[in-house]
C-alpha cells in the first residue's frame, strides 16, 4: 500500500486546521467572542496537539502505531465535523482541540512510519510531510469561501467525512509498517534535551512557532482591518505557504548533506526582518510579499532543526525527538495565538510583530552560542 495515504490524510488534516482561519472574525461576530475568547479557540489546536504528543509519544517509540493512528483518525474527524455544529465558545475550543489532536497525533504516527528502520533518507520524506501540512493548510481557506457559500457548516461537514475516508486506508498502512523500537520513556526526553543539537533545533522550532502562532490567531482580523477582502485573505496565506510546498523535502535531503546547523541558522537571520515588516505593510499585497520571503525561512529553519533532531535521536527514538519539537512548537504557539490578539487589539500591529522580531534576535543569539558546541556533541 502506498505512502501516499499518509501524506493524503496529514493534508486534510491541516486542511481542517486552515478552514477555520477564514472563518475567525466571522465567529468572533457570529457568536460575539471577546478577543481573548477568539484566542483561546485558536489556541486550542495546538495545546491539545501539546499535550498529545507529549503523552503519547513514547508508546510510538515502544511499537504501539496501529491504535494511535487509528485514535488520529477518529478524533481529527469528530474535531472537524464537531465546529459546524458548536453553537458556544466552549464547544468551539472542544472541537478545535480535537481537531489538534487528530493534526498532531497523526504527524508524529507519520514520521515514525515513515522513517521506518533507518533515518536515512528521514530529511527528504519529513520534508514532503511538512509541505503536504502546508498544502492542506492553503486549501483551507479557499475551501472554505468556497463551500462556505453554502453554509457555515458545509466545509466543516465535507472534511470531516474525507478526514473518514482517506484515513481508514492510511491507519492501515500505519499499522502494517515495520519501524524501529526501543524501550523508551520520559527520561529520554530529558536526555535529549541535553544535546546541543536538539537545543538549536528547539530554539528555531521556538522561533517558528512562535510567528505562527501570531499568524494563526491575528491574520484573518489583521487584514480585515487594512480593508482586504476574503479572497485577498485567502491569496495572501497561498503566498505566503508557496515556498513551504516546495522547499521543505529539498531543504531536508540538504541539511542531511551539510548538516543541520548549516541549514537552520541562515534561516532563522532570514525569518527576523521579515517579521517586523509584517507590522508595517499597507495592504494583503504587501503582506503576501513579505509572507514568500517568510516562508522560504521557515521552511529551511523548520528541516534544518527536523535533521538536527533526527541526527542526535536516531530511528529508535524517532517519535520523541519530533515531539520535543511539536511540543516546544505547539507551547509557543499556543501562548502567542492567546497573546497575540490582545496585543494587536491594545498596541497595533507595529508592536507585535515588531516585538516579536526583537525577541526573535535574542533567540538567534543563542542558538549561535549552541551552534558552536554542536561539533563536541557525541553520535546518538
Amino acid at each position: 500500500m502506498s505512502v501516499r495515504w499518509l501524506y493524503a490524510l496529514n493534508f486534510l488534516m491541516a486542511t481542517s486546521i486552515g478552514l477555520v482561519f477564514v472563518f475567525l472574525a466571522d465567529v468572533q461576530d457570529r457568536y460575539g467572542l471577546a478577543d481573548w475568547q477568539l484566542g483561546f479557540v485558536a489556541s486550542m489546536g495546538f495545546v491539545a496537539a501539546l499535550v498529545t504528543q507529549l503523552l503519547l509519544a513514547p508508546a510510538l517509540d515502544r511499537g504501539h502505531v496501529r491504535n494511535l493512528a487509528w485514535l488520529a483518525v477518529v478524533v481529527g474527524a469528530a474535531g472537524t465535523a464537531g465546529f459546524a455544529v458548536a453553537d458556544s465558545f466552549w464547544l468551539l475550543g472542544l472541537a478545535r482541540g480535537m481537531s489538534g489532536v487528530g493534526l498532531g497525533l497523526f504527524g508524529v504516527v507519520a514520521r515514525k512510519v515513515l522513517i521506518g528502520l533507518d533515518i536515512a533518507g528521514g530529511g527528504a520524506k519529513v520534508g514532503m510531510l511538512l509541505s503536504t501540512a502546508v498544502a492542506g493548510f492553503l486549501a483551507g481557506p479557499g475551501l472554505g469561501a468556497a463551500l462556505g457559500a453554502i453554509s457555515f457548516r458545509t466545509p466543516f461537514l465535507v472534511v470531516g467525512a474525507l478526514i473518514v475516508v482517506v484515513g481508514l486506508p492510511a491507519a492501515r498502512l500505519a499499522a502494517s509498517r515495520p519501524v524501529a523500537t526501543a524501550p523508551v520513556d520520559y527520561r529520554d526526553v530529558g536526555l535529549l534535551l541535553r544535546k546541543p543539537r536538539v537545543q538549536v533545533a528547539v530554539l528555531a522550532q521556538l522561533l517558528v512557532f512562535g510567528f505562527i502562532g501570531i499568524f494563526d490567531a491575528t491574520i484573518d482580523r489583521y487584514l480585515t482591518d487594512l480593508g482586504a477582502s476574503t479572497t485577498a485573505i485567502a491569496f495572501a496565506i497561498l503566498v505566503t505557504g508557496l515556498p513551504l510546498l516546495v522547499i521543505p523535502s529539498r531543504a531536508g535531503a540538504l541539511a542531511e548533506r551539510v548538516g543541520g546547523a548549516r541549514v537552520v541558522f541562515p534561516a532563522m537571520l532570514l525569518a527576523l526582518p521579515c517579521m517586523a515588516l509584517f507590522g508595517v505593510v499597507p495592504g494583503a499585497f504587501m503582506f503576501a510579499l513579505v509572507g514568500f520571503f517568510q516562508g522560504a525561512s521557515e521552511s529551511f529553519a523548520s528541516m534544518g532543526g527536523q535533521v538536527l533532531v533526527l541526527e542526535a535521536s536516531g530511528a529508535e527514538r524517532s517519535a520523541i525527538g519530533s515531539a520535543v519539537l511539536e511540543v516546544v512548537g505547539m507551547a509557543t504557539a499556543a501562548i502567542t495565538s492567546v497573546l497575540a490578539p490582545i496585543v494587536y487589539g491594545s498596541h497595533g500591529s507595529e508592536t507585535l510583530f515588531g516585538g516579536y522580531a526583537a525577541f526573535g534576535v535574542v533567540v538567534v543569539v543563542v542558538a549561535a552560542l549552541r551552534i558552536r558546541s554542536i561539533p563536541a556533541d557525541l553520535p546518538r
